[in-house]
């Protein structure tokens, strides 16, 4: 999206009174979520950090990976990665997550925990990277949950993770489980999609009683009619994020036409909608003040 149309749709879907604060520094009672590249973000709230898809640097697919230079601050704790206590991994893609390279960060800056894909659906790298968290002695939960069923981990007091399962999205990776992150902070709900498919069966009993605040959707999830009606019908949240965006210099696939028109054809007063796909981009949602 060029900077006009990102303009044209901050004038339309950034109404008043909503918890978005922009791309302003994170106060200490506020989310801040930042992407890292392509589906990696990581997520900030009163000090501590969960990176979610934010490792890997594969090539073979047209999205933007993870700079070295980036994975190297990650490893040091510079920069924007001074706080990194999780790390989330939707599902064993190349463009959302590298074991090797997560192994190689673990060995030389420890984490509170680690939520991994199944290993019987994962590749020998993966197994890899689960014997050396577990030599770690880091605590580790996998996943690839059935679709539909649920997981909850609640991390700390203001700190929950639910995980709901899913399948990737297209016919040819219908054997892929995508697990989705809901993440609760401090009673603010932030759902982050990866690759789900857009079917209903996988996200309605499992999000029946959440009110969501922010969802966080690829560009071809928010493009497909199902897509649009899960969002409409199930999701309903105060904010729409799409994300899993090309860099500029990426997006040899147009996705940034793509979704600028989708906005105009789809965008409701009702739900905000953003787009991060600049590196290091930002936004923040505001919480209830820490007591």
């Amino acid at each position: 999206m060029n900077i006009k149309s990102e303009a044209w749709a901050a004038r339309r879907f950034y109404g008043k009174g909503s918890p978005f604060l922009g791309g302003h520094e994170s106060k200490n009672d506020s989310i801040k979520i930042t992407l890292v590249a392509n589906a990696g973000v990581l997520v900030e709230y009163n000090g501590v950090g969960l990176l979610v898809d934010g490792i890997h640097h594969e090539e073979g697919h047209p999205f933007s990976r993870v700079s070295e230079n980036d994975m190297k601050l990650m490893r040091q704790g510079y920069d924007i990665f001074a706080n990194i206590d999780y790390l989330l991994f939707t599902h064993e893609h190349p463009d959302h997550f590298t074991p090797q390279y997560v192994s190689e960060h673990i060995q030389v800056r420890s984490v509170k925990g680690v939520f991994l894909p199944n290993k019987s659906d994962g590749s020998p790298d993966l197994a890899l990277l689960l014997n050396h968290v577990q030599k770690l002695a880091i605590p580790f939960w996998t996943l690839g949950l059935e679709p539909g069923d649920t997981k909850r981990f609640a991390l700390a007091d203001d700190l929950i993770v639910t995980a709901i399962g899913t399948r990737h999205m297209g016919p040819q990776y219908q054997t892929i489980r995508n697990d989705c992150f809901l993440l609760t902070l401090a009673g603010k709900n932030l759902l982050f999609t990866g690759d789900a498919d857009y079917v209903s069966r996988y996200f309605k009993n499992a999000l029946a009683e959440v009110a969501l605040d922010a969802v966080f959707v690829n560009p071809v999830f928010y493009h497909n009619p199902n897509g649009q009606e899960i969002i409409n019908e199930i999701f309903r949240p105060r904010n729409l994020v799409i994300y899993h965006m090309p860099f500029e210099q990426d997006d040899t696939l147009q996705f940034s036409y793509m979704v600028t028109s989708d906005i105009q054809r789809h965008g409701r007063p009702g739900i905000q909608t953003h787009v991060l796909r600049r590196e290091k981009q930002s936004l923040c949602f505001s919480t209830p003040p820490l007591k």
